[in-house]
């Protein structure tokens, strides 16, 4: 089984996420936090597989809380949530170490679907963004 906490600073979106994460019988939701800080002292206490995070959060910003996770809890899975279409985003939340980046337009199955891969160890980057970051690397 999975084992996910979630980071994201609205509650209603948040609660979405559980909602669809309890539909699955081999996830579970662990915790929640609505900002970085608390979710640095959270986090170890729940122990989780992978921690969903938003990239937008108040006081420190998802990608630092992803920078962070990684030097505290090297081997710890992350999968940002963005609503910023911007390749930076991209770039700056791989960089800090995160094994995934997905839009939140995405259906509620690809959401799944990202968790899945990122849980089983692959990177997921949205195909638009995907696709955006592919145009921006130089032609051999």
């Amino acid at each position: 089984m999975g084992k996910i906490f979630i980071v994201e600073d609205h509650a209603v979106i948040r609660r979405g996420y559980v909602l669809l994460i309890k539909r699955r019988a081999d996830l579970e939701v662990c915790g929640e936090a609505a900002s970085g800080e608390d979710a640095l002292n959270t986090i170890p206490v729940c122990d989780p597989d992978l921690v969903l995070i938003d990239v937008s959060l108040p006081g420190i910003s998802g990608i630092d809380l992803v920078r962070r996770l990684k030097t505290t809890q090297p081997n710890l899975a992350t999968l940002v949530i963005s609503g910023h279409e911007e390749s930076l985003f991209v770039e700056g939340v791989l960089a800090a170490g995160a094994k995934g980046y997905i839009m939140k337009e995405q259906a509620p199955d690809v959401l799944l679907d990202a968790i899945y891969q990122v849980l089983g160890g692959q990177q997921y980057i949205s195909e638009r963004m995907r696709v955006k970051l592919q145009k921006k690397m130089p032609s051999e």
